[in-house]
């Protein structure tokens, strides 16, 4: 077995896979959820996609063309605006780790539906690479992901995981006492 099929068929990208596939399908039925379920599965959901993201095994890309793209905007879009208005008035939040911020004298918005649709993107694009079973392709779908994960995605799922918590656990359970 080569270092490629060695890094595709790992336990650590195994698992990887699993519980990116399982984040993937949650979101693309998550019309069917209410907020309080939504967030409920997100707040255990997110926490293990970034542990087992954590965990790739670390490599170079072996293939010279550039991987498919299998998120269109269309969908992004259609996904992006299901999660707004699962969380209503609920979707934005003041976010501290952006870079314009160092910048800004006024806070910087950010939205979790627009997060939750930017990490779908990248994770959906993973899964669709390594569904087509190709060793090559799967290497640098994972060689991409991990990437992305360290440059970007890593730290927007932190942030939204902050932003889901207050939601859960500071707007729904005040939400819920009221009604009572």
């Amino acid at each position: 077995m080569s270092t490629g099929e060695d890094i595709v068929f790992s336990r650590n990208t195994v698992e990887f896979v699993t519980v990116a596939a399982e984040y993937c399908a949650y979101l693309e039925r998550c019309s069917q959820c209410n907020t309080k379920e939504f967030t409920d599965t997100l707040l255990k959901l997110l926490p293990l996609l970034y542990i087992k993201a954590q965990m790739l095994p670390d490599g170079e890309s072996i293939g010279e063309d550039e991987l498919e793209d299998f998120v269109t905007e269309d969908s992004y879009e259609v996904l992006r605006i299901t999660i707004s208005e699962l969380l209503a008035d609920k979707d934005n939040y003041l976010d501290v780790f952006v870079e314009e911020m160092k910048y800004s004298d006024t806070p910087v918005t950010k939205s979790i539906s627009e997060d939750l649709a930017d990490i779908y993107q990248d994770i959906k694009n993973f899964v669709c690479l390594f569904r087509l079973g190709i060793n090559e392709t799967m290497h640098d779908a994972i060689v991409q992901c991990s990437e992305h994960f360290r440059q970007y995605w890593g730290q927007t799922l932190v942030n939204t995981l902050r932003a889901l918590h207050e939601v859960r656990y500071n707007t729904l359970d005040t939400e819920e006492e009221e009604e009572e």
